[in-house]
């Protein structure tokens, strides 16, 4: 027999389409400023004399070396599916340890340049809901935006080694 799976909790239901929204906005911003980019390539090349034929091979040439314009489409693109693939990583393996009846957590910073937003709610803890209210890791909320590290960790006795400090290494 098939594991059901479970209807997620409001909470996680509210997050998932928070994520999925997010990644829409990024896609959506990422493709207007490219738009924007290549319109303002064109016009300034136009406006400098260039025929449409030089215009082409030059898009042609940044499309095939990852050039400035289509090497930033491709690196957003990149960092958005990155950022969607931590975020629901990270919310799946939430999930489950409150299925678990892991209740409260805390905010481990990680990294070596730990920005001032993430490193002021470092070792705070709470409810899911705690951080739903003040901005999750990975939310965008603080100065290091998508490239956050940090994560919510479980707190509580069954922790045999509670992490105390940022992690550095």
């Amino acid at each position: 027999m098939a594991e059901e799976i479970p209807i997620l909790p409001g909470i996680y239901l509210r997050i998932v389409n928070t994520a999925e929204q997010i990644i829409k906005m990024q896609i959506q911003g990422t493709t207007a400023k490219t738009v924007i980019d290549l319109e303002t390539l064109i016009n300034t090349m136009r406006a400098s004399g260039a025929s449409d034929k030089v215009i082409r091979e030059v898009l042609q040439h940044d499309l095939r070396t990852g050039g400035r314009i289509f090497g930033a489409f491709k690196n957003q693109f990149k960092a958005t599916g990155s950022f969607a693939v931590g975020k629901m990583g990270s919310y799946g393996t939430l999930l489950e340890m409150e299925k678990r009846g892991l209740q409260e957590f805390k905010w481990q910073a990680v990294g070596k340049n730990i920005c001032p937003d993430c490193n002021a709610r470092h070792g705070t803890t709470g409810t899911m809901e705690t951080f739903q209210m003040m901005g999750m890791p990975k939310s965008g909320f603080s100065v290091c935006g998508s490239h956050c590290n940090c994560e919510l960790v479980p707190t509580g006795e069954w922790v045999s080694n509670p992490i105390k400090v940022p992690i550095t290494e």
